[in-house]
């Protein structure tokens, strides 16, 4: 299963990003190989809709889990309607932390 993360930066020390749609980064770890990679949010910059369009570019990834700071009421349709899980930390915690103690 693939869990996208929103990231701050493009690292596992990195910490998961409040702003889910124009987060710089997404590390995706797949529970399966225990692999994690970074890839860029190609969205972020969108003028309109940059939650939506990064939903749904998260959704042809494989993304199953999306774990970022916040999420918007059109973005939690789409994850809803694709059966997504979203998940909002009660704490600000690095993306290795969320990897180590909550996934593995």
């Amino acid at each position: 299963m693939i869990i996208a993360i929103a990231a701050s930066e493009n690292h596992l020390k990195s910490t998961v990003d409040p702003h889910f749609g124009r987060c710089d980064w997404y590390c995706l770890y797949d529970t399966e190989t225990k692999k994690s990679s970074f890839i860029e949010n190609p969205v972020r910059y969108h003028q309109l809709q940059a939650g939506c369009d990064a939903a749904l570019f998260l959704i042809e990834k494989g993304a199953k889990i999306v774990i970022a700071g916040r999420f918007g009421s059109k973005v939690i349709d789409i994850f809803k309607t694709n059966n997504v899980q979203m998940v909002i930390p009660q704490t600000q915690q690095t993306i290795s932390k969320i990897i180590n103690s909550n996934i593995s």
